[in-house]
């Protein structure tokens, strides 16, 4: 089983890359899309009023095609934090022409993502002192985290399953949650209080809420 990264070492890695790689890093951390996904993203399926990211399109082995299955195919939305992010990046960027890539290379070709793991993540891992286990650290590990996070907030598998663009349920049960330390507290905080109600405090004070922290946190 992959782990999942904690909201504190999302932030750091974003706080962490190469300035001119951060936007990318923002949007693949708060939206956990896959990066064949995230590399073929273009600028008209972005859109700023009504914050939303259509998923049309995956890069695959250099070339564009369908995403991975039919679920992938998908609207996702996007916050006040990421909105910010990608309006100082279009800003910033000299591609802004519908069908360019939000993320790309100065000739405007998509970066190649066996290239951006081991030239920016893991040397921005490894900076960091966050671990990184073999087959355990890549792209694929911000969409354990997305998917971990939006469980414990709001314990919805089915808005998490939507997110991820899964075709089973059972998929992003098994594989892509995991319970986040502070919840195994949770759950025998939760025993307690049913069989001594009178003498344990409510773990619905621990909620995921204050695992979490504000929206802002991640």
């Amino acid at each position: 089983e992959k782990e999942a990264w904690s909201p504190d070492q999302v932030r750091q890695i974003i706080g962490g890359v190469p300035e001119r790689y951060r936007a990318l890093f923002a949007c693949v951390a708060f939206t956990g899309i896959r990066v064949g996904e995230l590399l073929a993203l273009q600028w008209s399926c972005v859109d700023f009023q009504a914050r939303t990211i259509r998923i049309v399109r995956n890069l695959w082995q250099g070339e564009l095609g369908s995403p991975k299955t039919g679920a992938s195919v998908r609207k996702i939305a996007f916050g006040r934090e990421l909105a910010q992010v990608l309006t100082s990046h279009l800003e910033a960027s000299a591609h802004i022409g519908s069908n360019d890539f939000v993320f790309c290379k100065a000739d405007g070709h998509p970066y190649n993502p066996d290239v951006m793991r081991k030239d920016v993540l893991y040397p921005t891992l490894d900076r960091l002192q966050i671990p990184r286990p073999p087959r355990a650290s890549g792209f694929h590990k911000f969409r354990h985290s997305a998917a971990t996070f939006v469980g414990a907030k709001t314990g919805n598998l089915k808005l998490v399953q939507k997110l991820l663009g899964h075709s089973q349920l059972a998929t992003t049960a098994d594989v892509y949650t995991h319970l986040l330390p502070e919840q195994d507290a949770t759950a025998v905080e939760a025993i307690e209080q049913a069989v001594f109600p009178k003498s344990v405090p409510n773990c619905s004070q621990n909620g995921p809420d204050a695992i979490l922290g504000t929206s802002s946190d991640v």
